[in-house]
């Protein structure tokens, strides 16, 4: 069977001990978990007592599927896990999450996994490996602003499947690694305003948003359009991107909270569509708008809506 290892790591400005507790108590995992985080609804029964050998939680839901985490030893900085996938596919995987104190006030947290896939899905495995490692990069900024502010400013609501207008934009095309997406956007979203202003072109009340035309997910790379809808179709011309979005049915996902966690809610839309067996329009990428200024809204109330255009 293939194998595969996993291993993400961050910094957390928080005492070891406030850290350890988030980590060894599985009670503390809905607040940070990347999966439970997307279908608060699951079923979770808890186990055991915190830190001891054989506590664990078992959990069944419709997008995170069903499993059970047990504690195998919990020595020192070092909680070693077993993890038993049920659904969508049985298999097994061995589990650490290491807590170092880097000094009174600073943590390291270091996660890995260490499993198989099955061999009829042999050729999945560089895939698995890599949205894992993203899932993990997901769960550790929630576990360090758990551990920093006691809140996570991330929360996801799945609207199903919608009737959405067509739009017509204005934007300014980037390439990007999925990492520093924040940062681009920063640079292209006051570019694309200053074009729609150069061009006195009449803006809708739609608020702004992206379109991600191409994702790499292996190398954690993408080309995206920060755009603006306007009132009337837009040529594409020397760096002005331009074009219409059709009207039709998409998946809705809803997200509160800060832009750094926006991988929960395409998570979750993803999710959504493969267990729904729901087929992307492969014409149009999928694109998300803000509904609210980020520079004048606070963080844990920035609203995104997030749409995956769907065949009809």
């Amino acid at each position: 069977m293939p194998k595969y290892h996993v291993e993400k790591s961050i910094r957390i400005d928080a005492p070891v001990a406030s850290v350890q507790a988030l980590t060894s108590d599985f009670s503390e995992w809905p607040k940070w978990s990347p999966w439970l985080c997307m279908e608060p609804d699951a079923k979770i029964d808890l186990i055991g007592a915190p830190g001891q050998k054989g506590h664990g939680y078992s959990w069944e839901g419709n997008l995170t599927g069903q499993g059970e985490m047990e504690t195998v030893s919990h020595e020192d900085s070092l909680h070693r896990m077993n993890l038993s996938f049920i659904k969508p596919f049985k298999s097994e995987a061995t589990v650490t999450i290491d807590v170092q104190q880097l000094s009174a006030q600073q943590t390291g947290v270091t996660w890995t996994m260490d499993s198989a896939m099955p061999f009829f899905l042999f050729f999945m495995t560089d895939t698995i490996k890599t949205m894992i490692g993203m899932d993990y990069e997901r769960g550790l900024k929630m576990l360090r602003e758990y551990a920093e502010t006691g809140q996570v400013n991330s929360k996801t609501e799945i609207q199903h499947v919608v009737d959405t207008p067509e739009i017509h934009y204005v934007g300014v095309t980037a390439d990007t690694s999925i990492a520093q997406i924040g940062e681009s956007m920063q640079q292209t979203m006051p570019a694309v305003y200053r074009v729609a202003k150069e061009n006195d072109l009449e803006l809708t009340d739609i608020p702004a948003g992206a379109i991600y035309n191409k994702m790499d997910i292996k190398r954690q790379v993408c080309r995206y359009t920060a755009m603006i809808p306007v009132r009337q179709p837009v040529e594409p011309d020397d760096g002005i991107a331009g074009g219409t979005i059709p009207a039709g049915r998409s998946i809705k996902v809803v997200h509160t909270g800060s832009y750094h966690h926006l991988g929960n809610a395409w998570a979750a839309a993803m999710s959504y569509q493969r267990y729904n067996k729901l087929k992307p329009l492969k014409s149009q990428p999928p694109f998300e708008v803000y509904l609210n200024d980020p520079q004048t809204t606070e963080e844990q109330d920035l609203l995104t809506e997030i749409y995956i255009p769907l065949k009809t």
